[in-house]
């Protein structure tokens, strides 16, 4: 329990072994929230055809946004 200023007693011998007995209890029943690195799939392996293919459509629609907005300067200007 804290007091309104903080201040949090120590914890005596009796309620670490408390404590300590709860979680040895509690050891092994539940499901563990983290899975170990070992067992990770990560990300699937990236194709390096299909990862050009997708920067020449990048690339391809990066000059066409240039080209309309330098189209719409062009006849804003104009006007």
């Amino acid at each position: 329990m804290t007091s309104s200023a903080g201040y949090r007693p120590p914890v005596t011998e009796g309620v670490a072994e408390a404590m300590v007995k709860d979680i040895k209890s509690i050891e092994g029943k539940s499901a563990t929230s983290e899975v170990p690195l070992a067992f990770q799939t990560g990300r699937p392996p990236v194709d390096t055809a299909v990862l050009g293919n997708t920067r020449k459509q990048m690339m391809l629609f990066g000059v066409f946004a240039i080209a309309v907005l330098a189209v719409l300067l062009v006849v804003w200007w104009a006007a």
